[in-house]
C-alpha cells in the first residue's frame, strides 16, 4: 500500500501570498500629508464650535425647536406609512368595529319604534281597563 504524499505548504512563514510588483505601497507626499492634516483640523476645530455653541442659549433654542421639528416631521410620517400605526392600518383595523357599531344604530333604530309603539298599544291597554274598572266600581256603588 503506498503511503500518501506528504502536504508540503507552498507559503512560508516570510513570504507575501501575493508576489505581484504592482501591490507595492505608496508613500504620500508631504503635500498630501499636509492636506490631510489641514482637513483634520478644520474637523476638529467646526467639532469645537459645534460643542461651543451648544452653550449659546440662542442656539440651545435653535436646536430645541429643530428637534420639535424632526419629531413632528416623524409622527406625520408615521401616519402617512404604511406601518402598524398608519393611518390606512388604523382604519382597516377598526373598520369592522365602525361596522358594526353602524348595524347596531339601525338595529336600535328600529327596535326603538317598535318598542315606542309597543308601548303605546300597552298604554292604550292599561287605560282602558282602568276606564272599565272605574265604570264598574261606579255601576256597584249605585
Amino acid at each position: 500500500m503506498p503511503e500518501s504524499p506528504c502536504i508540503v505548504p507552498r507559503l512560508w512563514y516570510n513570504e507575501r501570498m501575493n508576489n505581484d510588483n504592482n501591490n507595492k505601497r505608496t508613500q504620500r507626499t508631504p503635500e498630501q500629508i499636509i492636506a490631510e492634516t489641514e482637513a483634520r483640523l478644520a474637523s476638529l476645530r467646526e467639532r469645537q464650535a459645534r460643542k461651543d455653541a451648544k452653550n449659546d442659549p440662542f442656539v440651545q433654542s435653535l436646536i430645541e425647536h429643530r428637534e420639535f421639528l424632526q419629531k413632528q416631521i416623524r409622527e406625520c410620517k408615521k401616519i402617512l406609512g404604511d406601518g402598524p400605526q398608519s393611518a390606512k392600518v388604523r382604519v382597516e383595523k377598526h373598520q369592522a368595529w365602525i361596522d358594526l357599531i353602524r348595524q347596531e344604530a339601525t338595529t336600535a333604530q328600529m327596535d326603538l319604534e317598535t318598542l315606542q309603539s309597543n308601548l303605546e298599544l300597552l298604554d292604550e291597554n292599561i287605560k282602558a281597563k282602568i276606564a272599565e274598572m272605574s265604570v264598574k266600581a261606579s255601576q256597584a256603588s249605585c
